[in-house]
């Protein structure tokens, strides 16, 4: 299928302090995309992605909300229509600062691996 909607996705739960909702929208494995990993991310108020790093690149969509965007120690406010790139290997975080979930649209070049919560995030998109 070439269409696919983000509410019949079924998401993983993070737990505290990084509480949000993975839902993977497309991924090797779960539509066959090779090239890369699409997904959402619904971070309620007072939650953060946690700061990490990835392999390839990441670029967010901010589809909902308002919050914050760090990138190697930088913070820059973020809200609704924005986009945010973190490059290979560079610390990056969003946290929700809002009052209302903040929504990410999330690009990962190349795609990510299934491991830990994303693992749980494919299975749970798969209906396992």
């Amino acid at each position: 299928m070439a269409l696919y909607s983000v509410w019949d996705v079924k998401g993983a739960q993070a737990p505290k302090p990084h509480e949000r909702v993975l839902k993977i929208i497309m991924s090797p494995e779960t539509t066959g995309t090779k090239e890369l990993t699409l997904l959402a991310s619904i971070i309620p108020p007072n939650s953060t992605t946690g700061n990490h790093t990835h392999e390839g690149c990441e670029i967010m969509y901010i589809a909902h909300g308002r919050g914050e965007f760090v990138l190697a120690g930088r913070r820059t406010p973020v809200q609704a229509d924005q986009v945010a790139y973190a490059p290979s290997g560079v610390a990056h975080e969003v946290r929700n600062t809002g009052e209302e979930s903040l929504k990410l649209i999330c690009f990962f070049y190349p795609p990510l691996k299934a491991e830990g919560l994303m693992k749980a995030a494919t299975e749970a998109a798969l209906g396992r």
